[in-house]
């Protein structure tokens, strides 16, 4: 594959995304009103408790921290209307792993006798996107519901500018294992992020090209 058709790949991502950013900002800002409205509505003290209560419970797992573990886990539970939580039902989508996830499940069974009452089971379920990231590492906040920050291990993580670059670069290299890798950072940093997933869709389209030609 030649340099200008890896180029002309990498312009129209851009192009693309680009022409999509506002509607994905409007996608969060509607996302987040929607859980900041049920959470009003079901949590004692509403979304701003809920957030309060998570941030002052929940520990950024040392492990975590110091392998630079950031990324949005997004957490599906469901609370009936009597105000039982059931964490049979619960689901934390994109695990980031090294103890996050504990973390979070012991946040949710913690908060048993906080909920209000509701009369339709559409005000049930819930999901939550919850941001665990380090302090000055640079990352895409807008489409976390909570962003729980860490102090850095003593040295600073990498941003994801830095990825993005890197997949790029791999990209014109037509090193596409390394690029998917740095792909999968970032989805898993942030799982929204309908970018990242055409890139790795397109890297993963030439690497299958790239098998059929040898």
């Amino acid at each position: 594959m030649s340099k200008i058709t890896v180029l002309l790949g990498t312009a129209l991502i851009f192009f693309s995304s680009l022409a999509s950013g506002q509607q994905e900002n409007t996608a969060a800002a509607s996302r987040f009103e929607n859980i900041k409205k049920l959470l009003d509505y079901r949590y004692k003290g509403g979304f701003f408790t809920f957030e309060k209560d998570f941030l002052e419970q929940v520990k950024y797992p040392d492990e975590a921290r110091k392998n630079c573990v950031i990324g949005i886990v997004i957490a599906s539970f469901y609370v009936d209307c009597d105000g039982n939580y059931n964490p049979m039902k619960t689901r934390l989508k994109n695990p980031l792993h090294f103890g996050i996830e504990q973390e979070i499940s012991k946040f949710l069974n913690s908060t048993q006798g906080h909920w209000n009452i509701c009369h339709d089971k559409k005000y049930t379920r819930f999901e939550i996107p919850i941001q665990f990231t380090m302090e000055g590492t640079v990352t895409n906040e807008d489409d976390a519901a909570i962003v729980l920050e860490g102090k850095n291990p003593g040295y600073a993580c990498t941003s994801d500018s830095v990825y993005l670059q890197r997949a790029i670069k791999y990209l014109k290299k037509n090193k596409m294992k390394k690029a998917a890798k740095n792909l999968g950072i970032l989805i898993q940093r942030n799982p929204y992020n309908n970018e990242y997933y055409e890139m790795l869709k397109k890297t993963i389209n030439r690497k299958k090209a790239k098998k059929e030609k040898k």
